[in-house]
């Protein structure tokens, strides 16, 4: 799926129920993976997060960030659920 996070926004904390892989087309960002240092991500980046693993991002800029995201997920489940 395409994704954009506007300036200043944040995705919120969250997992899936699968691997999502991340591509960045535009921007950059922040990927905030719990127990990991925040990595900046720019345009020409990719990432995996694995199946379970609480993370967010954060676009700190002044333009939006805009990346393909794929999931390999369960069709069953929901795509993402709000971390505590």
């Amino acid at each position: 799926m395409r994704v954009e996070l506007a300036a200043g926004a944040r995705a919120g904390r969250h997992t899936h129920p699968g691997d999502e892989i991340g591509y960045v087309l535009e921007g950059e960002g922040q990927l905030l993976v719990d127990g990991a240092a925040p990595r900046l991500l720019r345009a020409g980046d990719a990432f995996v997060v694995p199946a379970g693993v609480v993370h967010d991002a954060h676009n700190p800029g002044r333009a939006a960030m805009r990346l393909v995201g794929v999931f390999v997920v369960d069709k069953n489940k929901p795509l993402a659920t709000p971390a505590r």
